[in-house]
């Protein structure tokens, strides 16, 4: 469920240009494994992005405008975007910060245990390092890296798996 920025003024909604400046706003949700699991699993989509980042990662940070533009770009064509934060549950307020300085426009799982059932929820090769993403294609995983990526490397792994 969405929530939505509104402005209320003495009991009155300001419906601002026939609500066209309401902001979906990011909610940022603490996750098990499974719900992380079944929420993959749920995606209807030709492709689902799933990647794994922090606020206190350096690369996570500097790559994430950049992850902003591929899912805005490729979200027409079918995209999903799954994000899962490792932060700690307890720093919800610190994630949905972030998703919001960068307008996201999705929210953010944040995995309530790291641990090795985590890690091949994902991806039995997965080594746990951060970022990395997950691409499941028609439900089963496709591909994966690990490390932070430019543009023009998630577009030409994107653009490969949804034309297949």
């Amino acid at each position: 469920m969405e929530r939505y920025k509104i402005l209320q003024k003495e009991g009155t909604l300001l419906l601002s240009a026939l609500l066209l400046s309401c902001t979906p706003t990011p909610v940022a949700t603490p996750a098990t494994p499974a719900k992380i699991k079944a929420t993959i699993e749920s995606s209807k989509a030709p492709l689902t992005l799933v990647h794994v980042w922090a606020t206190w990662c350096d690369p996570c940070r500097a790559e994430f405008p950049e992850l902003m533009e591929v899912y805005n770009h490729f979200k027409a064509q079918g995209m999903e975007l799954v994000l899962i934060s490792v932060d700690e549950p307890a720093d919800v307020e610190f994630v949905q910060a972030f998703l919001e300085e960068h307008n996201c426009p999705v929210g953010s799982l944040i995995s309530t245990e790291l641990s090795q059932k985590f890690i091949e929820t994902l991806s039995p090769n997965w080594a746990g390092s951060l970022p990395s993403s997950f691409f499941y294609a028609k439900g089963a995983l496709a591909a994966e890296w690990e490390g932070k990526r430019t543009y023009a490397q998630y577009a030409e792994q994107i653009e490969k798996l949804l034309n297949n």
